[in-house]
């Protein structure tokens, strides 16, 4: 365990390595990569293993952003979405508070929202048009909570506001944890409750390995469609998804 610990301090280090000293000597294509193999790399360390269901081809080679949207279940599911598609985060203002993490989110440009405050989701929306009008992926959990992964709560409509505005597509995406072995849903890597970033750090360090297994959805366009249209098509899709992975 022990071990564990000290090749994630060695990971955090690096992050800091590459996010200051690295970025600003590298263009778009290849920050996003670092992120993308940083990613890979801490997911190993912690012990959790992604399993994708369907085939995915990122849109980092192309000029064509994307919204992508999950259901929540813990904070392992950032770094799940950037393996499979770097892109900017919308993440509640707390998580820029967590020691090391937030210093890291704020370095990779994680939008914060403080979601009880409509100034704020109206910044929201600016700051995500801004990212895509600059190329990038933005990626979110419209739920605005987490839960243990059996089902998804309805979609909260702003971060949708963006996509429709700007005619980008939306990729739904569904995430549940199992135990690598049974095949049985794992809660060990939930954010939910009263546990704190730490206490839910150990647990999935603690734990003897668990698998995340992704399924992508069709694309969804925003044709014709309102932010809360969108929202409710988006939720509909990832629903069905996870209703494929629990069986």
């Amino acid at each position: 365990m022990l071990i564990k610990y000290l090749r994630l301090v060695h990971a955090f280090g690096r992050a800091f390595w590459i996010l200051w000293i690295k970025f600003p000597k590298l263009s778009k294509a290849h920050k996003l990569q670092e992120i993308k193999n940083w990613s890979q790399s801490t997911l190993a360390i912690i012990g959790i293993q992604v399993a994708h269901a369907t085939h995915y081809t990122p849109s980092e080679n192309t000029e064509t952003p994307l919204l992508l949207v999950a259901n929540h279940v813990s904070w392992v599911d950032a770094l799940i979405i950037q393996t499979i598609q770097p892109s900017i985060f919308v993440a509640k203002s707390e998580v820029k508070r967590w020691p090391i993490v937030g210093n890291i989110a704020t370095a990779c440009g994680v939008v914060f929202v403080d979601r009880g405050s409509p100034s704020s989701a109206r910044r929201m929306v600016d700051d995500v048009s801004s990212a895509l009008h600059h190329g990038y992926c933005v990626a979110g959990f419209p739920e605005g909570t987490s839960s243990e992964g059996n089902t998804v709560s309805l979609f909260h409509a702003n971060l949708f506001e963006a996509a429709v505005n700007h005619h980008i597509q939306v990729q739904p995406l569904a995430i549940r944890y199992t135990n690598p072995q049974t095949g049985a849903l794992c809660v060990k890597a939930a954010f939910v409750g009263d546990i704190g970033f730490v206490q839910s750090l150990h647990q999935v360090m603690a734990s003897s390995g668990i698998q995340a297994n992704v399924h992508v959805g069709e694309m969804l366009s925003p044709e014709g469609h309102s932010r809360r249209t969108l929202a409710h098509l988006s939720h509909r899709s990832v629903s069905s998804q996870l209703e494929l992975l629990n069986g």
